[in-house]
């Protein structure tokens, strides 16, 4: 198994030796459409005197920045977080080394969260030429990267923080408003994007069979999931109304079988509420979507085995043999747990549309005499 390594920074300076000791544990999660937040567990002790040493709060003041990087032994060492430090948790205990200090961590996008104003309408521009606006007004965001919007309102008000601004107009375009670590520290990228056409270049993950590297699989599906939209909007010019119909299976399924068959599909009316554009379209396509993930993969990757850093936003290849699992899924959540000796990834992804699977394939998987065990809770509908 090739070495693995972690680097951490703290403001432009790399940590020392002597702060990489103290670090116990760093957990990273990374969720679409929420905060990245990282916990660096740190160890305290007392001296003599009773003062705490190696309180992080001494050092690091509120907002001061924090990197983490893996690097998972091919040599390159990919960010897994670059933001403020947000808060200092503490757990005290009388007990020798059983003291701890825990830096909270949060992406650059918690700048974009601080100040609830009410701006000037933007008129006449879309939502992405007002995304790359409120992008370029931060200096923490160094780069975009920005999908164009072709609805042009002839006006659309901020009211809010920035960063709750951008989810509605991400929202109303079928895009995603969030913030990435970039390749260099202090230079994060703004991306405004939909949902990714196809995978990404990451290697498969395999649940049973030769390369096996994922365990403890489960596989869920929602009940209440996919819809066909419905919305419907009074036009202000001439008192008319336009009505807007799509469903998953219009707008492009990840496989070649919807998750239900179309007569069963449940029809579902857009809240008023988020009806806010004379052309509902954006807005109802992005429902659809957003409803439309109705299998739920969670499972942890094998240490040592897996060739890549996951990543949400990203889709990923996962192998489940002879089954509709088998197929692309989108990476929606990824934890990954990094100590001294040891670096664990744990993903939550999904999909919305199953695989086939011909009768001989089964019978061929089932004949196999795989030697593996895999955990899998399913929901057939």
């Amino acid at each position: 198994m090739a070495q693995q390594s972690f680097r951490v920074w703290f403001g432009d300076n790399p940590a020392t030796e002597d702060q990489l000791r103290l670090i116990e544990e760093i957990e990273v999660t990374q969720e679409m459409d929420a905060f990245w937040e990282a916990n660096l567990k740190m160890a305290l002790c007392l001296d003599a005197d009773g003062a705490w040493l190696h309180w992080p709060g001494v050092s690091n003041e509120p907002f001061s920045r924090v990197r983490v990087e893996i690097d998972i032994g091919n040599g390159r060492f990919a960010p897994l977080i670059d933001g403020p430090l947000v808060s200092i948790d503490a757990s005290l205990d009388s007990q020798p080394g059983r003291s701890t200090a825990t830096m909270v961590v949060r992406d650059d996008s918690a700048f974009l969260n601080r100040d609830e104003e009410i701006e000037p309408p933007f008129e006449q521009r879309s939502d992405s030429e007002i995304a790359e606006e409120l992008f370029g007004r931060f200096e923490q965001i160094a780069d975009t990267r920005i999908e164009g919007t072709d609805t042009v309102p002839e006006m659309t008000t901020r009211r809010g923080t920035v960063l709750q601004f951008l989810r509605e107009l991400a929202s109303a375009s079928n895009r995603h408003a969030y913030v990435l670590p970039g390749d260099e520290p202090g230079a994060s990228i703004g991306c405004f994007l939909p949902d990714p056409e196809g995978p990404a270049e990451l290697p498969p993950l395999v649940m049973i069979g030769d390369g096996r590297n994922l365990s403890g699989a489960s596989v869920t599906q929602d009940p209440d999931g996919a819809e066909r939209t419905q919305a419907k909007v009074l036009r202000v010019d001439d008192h008319g109304v336009t009505s807007f119909e799509t469903s998953a299976e219009d707008l492009g399924l990840m496989r070649n079988l919807p998750a239900l068959p179309a007569d069963l599909t449940p029809r579902r009316l857009m809240n008023p509420s988020d009806n806010t554009r004379e052309d509902p379209a954006g807005a109802a396509s992005a429902q659809a979507k957003r409803n439309a993930y109705v299998y739920e993969l969670t499972s942890h990757v094998i240490p040592g085995c897996y060739a890549a850093v996951l990543v949400p936003y990203q889709k990923v290849r996962v192998d489940a043999g002879a089954t509709p699992y088998s197929g692309d899924y989108l990476i929606t959540k990824v934890v990954h747990r990094i100590t001294p000796s040891l670096y664990t990834q744990e993903l939550e992804a999904k999909t919305d549309s199953v695989s086939e699977v011909s009768g001989a394939a089964v019978a061929e998987a089932l004949g196999g005499g795989l030697q593996v065990s895999v955990s899998v809770s399913v929901g057939i509908f």
